[in-house]
Parts: structure tokens; C-alpha cells; sequence
């Protein structure tokens, strides 16, 4: 779960240009910075970025895996 918040200033050329690459993406701005540093990270050899983004992706997998699950369990109790 997410708590905690960090606040940056950019100016308005930046911010119209990481709206730009986020809504390209199909990512909020909040995702796609996220995205961003994490992926800068892990490219510099952070391992624990690595652990993180790890984490995320075996979070979603287990998040799509149960959606598509729950429809056929239902089906099979029918």
C-alpha cells in the first residue's frame, strides 16, 4: 500500500511534455514517473529497484491470474 507522498516542481515545458509521454504510455503521471525512476534505478544497478519492480510485477500477474480464474470457478459451481 502506498502512504507515503513526495512533491517536486517542473516547469510548465516539463510538465506538458511528462503529461505527453505518460498519456502515450496509457500510464497516469504518478505511474509513468514512478515508472521512470524505477526503471533509471535499476539501470544504475540498484538492486533493491529491482526487488521493487519484481514485487509489482508478481502483484499484477497475481491480480490478472485471479480475474481470469473467478469467471471459471463460477462457471464450474453452476
Amino acid at each position: 500500500m502506498k502512504t507515503q507522498m513526495m512533491q517536486f516542481r517542473v516547469t510548465d515545458e516539463e510538465k506538458a511534455l511528462i503529461e505527453k509521454c505518460a498519456k502515450k504510455a496509457d500510464m497516469t503521471v504518478t505511474e509513468y514517473i514512478r515508472a521512470s525512476m524505477l526503471m533509471e534505478m535499476i539501470i544504475d544497478g540498484e538492486p533493491q529497484a529491482l526487488k521493487v519492480v519484481g514485487r509489482v510485477m508478481g502483484e499484477k500477474a497475481l491480480e490478472v491470474l485471479s480475474r481470469r480464474v473467478k469467471p471459471r470457478l463460477k462457471g464450474s459451481e453452476a
